[in-house]
């Protein structure tokens, strides 16, 4: 894996400042979407979202059963969209 650009580094502490893209929590993690990659795949550092260690890792998140997700009805690629939305606002 290549390291992190200047500009990549830049992005993703901007979205580490973001509230959740799921349920608006704040104090997040930086995910990696994984829209069409395989397990051992890590997406653009540009493809990164905003989560809250619940929607993250916790066991209704992202990592989890995403049952988080099911319920706002949404899906990676909504988070990325509400990341992209927060990040012009």
């Amino acid at each position: 894996m290549t390291r992190a650009t200047d500009a990549e580094k830049r992005h993703m502490a901007r979205v580490a400042c973001l509230p959740c893209a799921c349920c608006g929590a704040y104090g997040v993690h930086v995910h990696h979407i994984r829209e069409d990659q395989g397990m051992a795949q890590r997406a653009s550092n540009w493809l990164t979202v905003s989560l809250c260690p619940d929607c993250h890792t916790g066991p209704r998140g992202i990592h989890g059963d995403k049952s988080a997700m099911r319920l706002r009805k949404l899906e990676e690629l909504d988070l990325l969209a509400n990341t992209i939305k927060a990040l012009s606002q």
